[in-house]
């Protein structure tokens, strides 16, 4: 009997350690945001540095969605429990591809942080992503993202379900 109140015992420890380690409520970060794109690599066989000044959109109603002027990204977030504010997301692009062939290998995939004031609606997001592709010339590059939350308006994102280039 006393093995059995043990195990009864666990039990109950572990649904209710679950229930408090379980996720927190994510951070808002709908809107239109701008900022910039350092990437720096290999384009070809030769060293590359490109700067973009994208407008970045952000869909985080259901499935954590990003278009980089139409590039797609499906993504993950990961907020801060002790500030709910803040936290950080894993990104992935649409189309990323991890098989050998002269044509599919390539993607991007990074980790940014982001902080959010909501009674201004408005924040900031930096990281980095890691981009490769075989599509045109082979090339590897690693990006600096910075950009800052112009709106909180809510964009609507088709996601991953239309193909994306490398």
């Amino acid at each position: 009997m006393g093995r059995m109140r043990s195990v009864a015992a666990l039990a109950v420890f572990a649904a209710g350690f679950a229930l408090v380690a379980g996720p927190a409520f994510a951070f808002d970060i709908n809107g239109t945001w701008a900022g910039k794109i350092s990437c720096k690599g290999i384009f070809d066989g030769e060293p590359q540095t490109l700067t973009l000044l994208p407008t970045l959109l952000i869909d985080d109603t259901g499935e954590l969605q990003l278009a980089v002027d139409g590039v797609h990204y499906a993504g993950l977030a990961f907020p801060d429990p002790a500030h709910p504010d803040k936290g950080q997301l894993a990104i992935v692009r649409c189309g990323t591809s991890s098989t050998r062939s002269s044509d599919a290998f390539g993607g991007e995939f990074g980790r940014l942080k982001v902080s959010t004031k909501p009674s201004k609606g408005t924040g900031s997001l930096s990281g980095a992503t890691y981009r490769a592709s075989v599509l045109l010339a082979t090339s590897v590059y690693t990006c600096k993202w910075s950009f800052k939350r112009m709106t909180t308006d809510h964009p609507t994102l088709a996601g991953c379900s239309t193909p994306q280039p490398n």
